[in-house]
């Protein structure tokens, strides 16, 4: 893409969602700048790093192996995939899953209200409802609501040119 940054090569890249103070030629990645362009929408949200490991915290480092063919196909196929876990249901007893869409699909489905388009959902709806093209009434409930794992956007993001191949270290504070 003739727009997408040049890259240093190195051996790991590490994101943040800070994107004021990082710059790709010191081998930070500002992913939220990157996605807002790519997607329409930032990705900043820790919750996707926790579908990638549930027992990270708030103070996180996580890295995301994607050098070799294996894992940066198998997170390709991932994303690919048509099942999306939406959590467990204590009604039924059972895991509730949405199929049909891909994650990252569902995900850009998520809008924030505006003039035009009134709230369609509450903010903080159980997590097993479904949520394509819900509207929620500001950001901070929609990006709470779902998120992407983040290995598999970065799959993505390689895909379509934005990032190079390589080992990616995200790093997230608050």
């Amino acid at each position: 893409m003739p727009d997408a940054p040049e890259y240093t090569p190195r051996s790991i890249y590490t994101l943040e969602p800070h994107a004021d103070l990082v710059t790709a030629e010191n081998g930070y990645i500002p992913i939220e700048a990157i996605a807002e362009r790519v997607y329409g929408k930032p990705y900043s949200s820790l919750r996707g790093c926790q579908r990638d490991d549930e027992h990270i915290g708030n103070d996180s480092v996580k890295l995301y192996e994607l050098t070799s063919d294996g894992d940066y196909l198998q997170a390709l196929g991932d994303l690919d995939g048509a099942e999306i876990y939406l959590g467990w249901d204590s009604r039924t007893g059972e895991s509730a899953f949405k199929t049909g869409m891909t994650e990252l699909d569902y995900w850009l489905s998520i809008r924030v209200a505006d003039e035009n388009t009134p709230a369609t959902v509450e903010a903080n709806p159980p997590a097993t409802q479904d949520l394509e093209n819900a509207v929620f009434e500001d950001r901070f409930f929609a990006d709470r609501a779902f998120s992407p794992s983040l290995r598999l956007v970065l799959a993505d993001l390689i895909r379509r040119g934005e990032l190079p191949r390589g080992d990616y270290l995200f790093r997230h504070w608050w």
